[in-house]
């Protein structure tokens, strides 16, 4: 059984057991602009983009708490729902994904780390996974 991403192009998982998911992005050296999801050009400058890896931990810009099933499911979660999240890279890229844990568990500038979290199972077995954040170690 693997992991897989839902869809590809947005992050590759490593094979390192444990290790965060990276986040495929664009740079474009024309406007010194980093880009999430990847771009073919620079929607700043039209000139062509550099593929890059973002950083996997960043900061929470704003958060709220989604009272509504999860992707992958049709029915809400135990909590009642989940946490969603904008998270500010040092890159200057701003990811919104949802966040693990419960409400009252994270705040405007605590930092977080990215990881997956299963959303379904393919025929053969492997987990389809998508991003998400965790609170860091030390994060608060």
């Amino acid at each position: 059984m693997a992991r897989v991403p839902v869809e590809e192009g947005y992050f590759r998982i490593p094979e390192e057991e444990g290790a965060a998911p990276v986040l495929l992005g664009s740079f474009s050296p024309a406007a010194n602009t980093y880009f999430w999801p990847r771009r073919k050009r620079c929607p700043i400058s039209l000139e062509p983009v550099q593929d890059c890896e973002l950083s996997t931990e960043g900061v929470i810009y704003s958060w709220t708490f989604v009272s509504m099933p999860t992707m992958g499911s049709m029915k809400a979660d135990a909590g009642g729902g989940f946490g969603a999240a904008q998270v500010d890279l040092p890159e200057g890229v701003r990811i919104q994904a949802q966040l693990e844990g419960k409400q009252g568990d994270w705040a405007i500038g605590q930092r977080v780390r990215l990881t997956t979290r299963v959303v379904g199972t393919e025929a053969n077995g492997d987990e389809l996974v998508t991003i998400a954040f965790r609170l860091a170690e030390g994060g608060e």
